[in-house]
This record gives structure tokens, C-alpha cells and sequence, in this order.
């Protein structure tokens, strides 16, 4: 599962529910990140 959020939304609720950093714009927005996040679901 793959979800898109910037430190300033939902990092923090996403990282406790087990979802990793994948990738990272940096500055985008200005001053800020972008942030990638990946989670493997169970089969």
C-alpha cells in the first residue's frame, strides 16, 4: 500500500501504523518535504 503525505498532515499517524518512508521530495512545499510511504499487507 502506498500513501503520499507531508510532515505538517498524517507522517506521524501513518509511521504507527507501520507504514515506512519509501522516498522524499525535499522542499516541496517550500521549506518542507514530501514523503513517499510504503506498507506490505498481509496475503
Amino acid at each position: 500500500m502506498w500513501r503520499d503525505t507531508f510532515p505538517f498532515q498524517a507522517r506521524a499517524f501513518y509511521e504507527k501504523l507501520g507504514f515506512e518512508i519509501a522516498g522524499e521530495i525535499p522542499n516541496h512545499p517550500r521549506g518542507e518535504s514530501r514523503y513517499f510511504m510504503r506498507k506490505q499487507l498481509p496475503r
